[in-house]
């Protein structure tokens, strides 16, 4: 069995030699967790010009400071709208966002000043020059790459864009990702259960967190457990799809007949990983097509997603791949008896900020993903007691 960390690398290569995905440019809208193909420069100095940081008064420092008199107000200053040159002696009322006016260089903010009873504005405190001031190009300059190639997009990296002016955002085409279940004992929800059958939960399982990567999904419905079948609806995808995800199959049993198909049809490059749950994971090559075949128990379906198929859908997508770090924190459990693998169990934080684990780690138990908060990383044969530091990766940071 390969070490999770060897498989990972392995399959980062892999991707990394693929055929590279073509490039296409799409308005901001529709840039959402989509990778760039490109850098991204400003196009403007943010902000463009000195402006108030505070709704109050802009005036000249050492002339507010040194006021033996209540100053006149000379003008009114509304973001938006570009003041006159301020004329010495006098302050501007000024609002959020507004320009500087020329001659003037910092801002009280209206809660430190005392208007008089003819609308002129007494200072509370001293004030020194560029108070409140938000300087030309203070955030970005313009020509400063905002944003570096690979990077998949968030919501604030798309307003980023925005805010520079950038329309349009050339992004890496996503890779067609073709999602199997297999199994005759699965139904699909809203079907009436026979005995002995379960309801289909991994594929729209899968389907959800490979669309969330940005993919474009195709639904290839569920195998029947039969080799011929198995072999054919594989062929057929091979057609259709960059990527082919599968849940079940991959194991040892006469009914598994994925492994097989994917060495009758083309190449099986790596199986069985040493990690628990997801040890039965495959991954070869049919055709033009990438296969990666996943355990059957949804857990384990759902944590190899997470740990192998994640990093390498995001390399074939050219980004970046942010190692998964976890937080040290402290075990409120014992696990006497450790797996001869890495073991990945289901726990949260609790208010004390110490690890607990679901009382269920099952493979089969997919509530125990839903009533948790992260995965509580243990290295292979290695005993944990209560008190002692672990490493827990919040879900948040695992499939974000």
């Amino acid at each position: 069995m390969k070490s999770l960390d060897d498989a990972i690398q392995i399959l980062i290569a892999q991707a990394r030699r693929c055929d590279r995905l073509a490039v296409e440019g799409v308005p901001l809208g529709s840039a959402f967790g989509r990778v760039l193909a490109e850098d991204i420069a400003s196009l403007i100095d943010v902000p463009a010009y000195d402006n108030s940081q505070m709704d109050g008064y802009v005036g000249i420092a050492v002339e507010m400071n040194n006021a033996l008199e209540p100053m006149e107000v000379s003008q009114r200053i509304p973001a938006g709208h570009p003041g006159e040159p301020l004329r010495s002696g006098t302050v501007a009322r000024i609002f959020t966002g507004a320009p500087i006016p020329s001659g003037a260089n910092a801002v009280v903010m209206q809660e430190e000043v005392v208007l008089t009873s003819d609308g002129r504005v007494r200072l509370t405190t001293p004030i020194a020059p560029g108070h409140n001031v938000r300087a030309r190009a203070g955030d970005l300059a313009k020509g400063q790459t905002i944003l570096t190639k690979g990077r998949r997009l968030s919501a604030a990296d798309v307003a980023l864009c925005a805010s520079v002016g950038v329309k349009i955002l050339r992004v890496v085409k996503p890779p067609t990702v073709g999602v199997f279940s297999s199994g005759d004992e699965l139904r699909q929800p809203g079907e009436p259960l026979g005995f002995g059958q379960i309801y289909d939960s991994n594929r729209p399982m899968i389907l959800g967190l490979a669309k969330a990567l940005g993919c474009q999904v195709r639904d290839m419905g569920c195998l029947p457990d039969t080799r011929e079948a198995t072999t054919a609806g594989l062929a057929e995808a091979s057609l259709h799809c960059d990527v082919i995800l599968t849940c079940g199959g991959v194991s040892v049993g006469e009914e598994d007949h994925i492994k097989a198909a994917i060495s009758d049809l083309g190449s099986l490059d790596l199986w069985k990983i040493a990690v628990k749950p997801g040890k039965p994971f495959a991954f070869g090559a049919i055709g033009g097509a990438t296969l990666m075949g996943m355990p059957g128990n949804p857990v384990a379906a759902w944590l190899t997603f997470g740990l192998l198929v994640r990093p390498y859908l995001l390399a074939r997508m050219d980004a970046e791949i942010v190692p998964l770090r976890g937080v040290r924190a402290v075990a409120g459990f014992d696990w006497i008896s450790p797996d001869s693998r890495r073991e990945f169990l289901r726990g949260w934080l609790d208010e004390e900020g110490v690890v607990q684990i679901h009382g269920r780690q099952n493979s089969a138990v997919l509530s125990s993903v839903t009533q948790s908060g992260g995965l509580v990383d243990l290295a292979a044969s290695t005993p944990i007691h209560r008190g002692e530091f672990i490493r827990f990766i919040p879900y948040t940071e695992f499939l974000s």
